[in-house]
C-alpha cells in the first residue's frame, strides 16, 4: 500500500500538492492520501493565554469547526475525480512536528507538500514549516512549488 501524507492549510501551494498527490496515486493499488491539517494549539499563542481560558475554548471550538469543514470540502472535491482512498486528520500542536511525528507513526511513504502555507511569517522564505519537514521526516518529501 502507498501512503501518501498531504498537509493541507487551504492555501494555494497546498492544494496543488494535493493535486500532485493525487498524481502519484492514481492508478496505485490501495493508495491512500491523508489530508493532514494541523491547528497550532493555543498554548503556543501566549495571546490566547492572556486573554483567559473561554477565549481558548471558542478559539479551539472554530478552529476545529472550520479545520474539519476544510477537509470535508476538498476530500467532496477531489474524491469524484479519483479512485485514492482518502484519510482525514486534525491535529493540534507544533504544524511540523505533528507531520513528521504522524508520518513516523503510519509509516507514510511519502509527505507532499506546498513550498508555502497560510501563516504570514511561513511566507517570508521557503516556508518555515515546509522546510522544517523536509529536515526533520523520515520519509521522502515532495516539496511543491
Amino acid at each position: 500500500m502507498l501512503k501518501i501524507v498531504v498537509p493541507v492549510d487551504g492555501s494555494e501551494p497546498a492544494n496543488r500538492a494535493l493535486d500532485q498527490a493525487l498524481n502519484v496515486a492514481e492508478g496505485k493499488k490501495d493508495a491512500e492520501v491523508t489530508l493532514l491539517y494541523v491547528s497550532p494549539s493555543p498554548v503556543y499563542f501566549p495571546y490566547y493565554s492572556m486573554v483567559g481560558p473561554s477565549l481558548n475554548e471558542d478559539a479551539k471550538e472554530v478552529e476545529e469547526r472550520e479545520g474539519n469543514q476544510m477537509l470535508d470540502d476538498l476530500v467532496a472535491k477531489r474524491s469524484a475525480k479519483t479512485n485514492v482512498k482518502f484519510v482525514k486528520r486534525h491535529l493540534y500542536g507544533i504544524v511540523a512536528q505533528q507531520i513528521c511525528d504522524y508520518a513516523n507513526d503510519t509509516k507514510t511513504d511519502l509527505i507532499v507538500m506546498g513550498n508555502r502555507g497560510m501563516g504570514a511569517f511561513g511566507q517570508m522564505m521557503l516556508g518555515s514549516v515546509s522546510n522544517k519537514v523536509l529536515h526533520l521526516a523520515n520519509c521522502p518529501v515532495l516539496i511543491v512549488k
